[in-house]
């Protein structure tokens, strides 16, 4: 393995230039310069404006269905981190680490790597801690949220092309697709008055180690495209708009599940779920989310290929 890695170090003269995110990581990471938050939840479990749900007259009207699902929501959230972290950022950042990516990495960008992994450990490690302050807070039903969604469409995903393209290069794509997306939970939580400090405070200790993994990751795709053979990127072309929505898209499985557990009928639920996702809506949302992973597309040269960014029209992504 070492003599791997330094046959790569020294076969890509190029990577002498970069410039690590991390200088300051000692400093202002949480695993290396915080605390695990432990106060109590007071106020709101979520920003009720990011859950579409309680915008609906028969969740906004109904005090305590209005909580529990805002509730709900912060715990889908926090389960969604915790499989990401552990499931494919950390295996990604650990064959990054090893140098035995399909790309050249110097000492430095392996190093960076390992920082990134002991960082999602970390988001695991507090997220689980606060996801069973929320279980036992608003006394819910851990099972109800069920799967995440990009989980679910990964699988799928990765089911339908084992015999055309490798399994974890796909991984590695949308690795570097989830950690180039900071989504509006990150953004707005920290900073919404009405949820509960702790909330407000975990998510924030996230959002402010995912900012720099962003850097490293958008610095990572061209490097990564570019390696790509002509077929690689015809076939990793046509998963990329998948891939962003899968990371995006809304939980509707997970958020039927609530409706149901909540009291509604099958055809209640239903039919609220069609009333707050609005197609073109959900769509205009999912396109305004993924710019910046969007535009690092498209300056790495993504969009050259017309069966690519024919795939991406079609999601509705151009």
């Amino acid at each position: 393995m070492l003599t791997q890695i330094k046959a790569f170090e020294i076969s890509d003269p190029v990577r002498k230039d970069y410039k690590s995110p991390f200088k300051r990581w000692d400093e202002i990471s949480w695993i290396r310069s915080k605390t695990v938050r432990k106060d109590l939840i007071f106020g709101l479990p979520f920003s009720p404006e990011l859950v579409p749900l309680v915008s609906h007259d028969k969740i906004a009207e109904d005090p305590n269905r209005f909580l529990r699902v805002l509730a709900y929501r912060l715990l889908t959230h926090l389960q969604f981190t915790t499989l990401l972290e552990l499931n494919y950022v950390n295996p990604v950042c650990s064959t990054l680490a090893q140098g035995i990516a399909p790309i050249s990495l110097n000492t430095a960008q392996r190093h960076d790597a390992l920082r990134i992994y002991c960082d999602e450990g970390g988001h695991a490690l507090f997220v689980e801690m606060l996801s069973s302050k929320v279980v036992e807070t608003f006394h819910l039903d851990h099972t109800v949220v069920g799967r995440p969604q990009f989980d679910r469409i990964l699988d799928q995903l990765l089911l339908e092309n084992q015999n055309r393209i490798s399994l974890n290069l796909i991984k590695l794509f949308f690795v570097t697709i989830s950690e180039t997306l900071v989504t509006k939970v990150l953004q707005a939580v920290p900073n919404d008055p009405q949820v509960a400090s702790v909330v407000r405070d975990v998510i924030g200790d996230h959002a402010a180690d995912e900012a720099l993994h962003s850097v490293y990751f958008r610095d990572l795709f061209p490097l990564l495209w570019n390696h790509l053979s002509p077929y690689e990127q015809e076939e990793i072309g046509q998963l990329l708009p998948k891939l962003v929505w899968a990371f995006l898209g809304p939980c509707r499985e997970s958020e039927y599940n609530i409706l149901r557990h909540l009291g509604f009928k099958r055809e209640e639920a239903q039919g609220i779920l069609e009333e707050v996702y609005i197609s073109k809506e959900v769509a205009e949302r999912v396109k305004q989310a993924a710019q910046p992973t969007l535009k690092m597309f498209e300056s790495s040269g993504v969009f050259s290929i017309y069966s690519t960014r024919q795939a991406f029209a079609d999601y509705q992504l151009m």
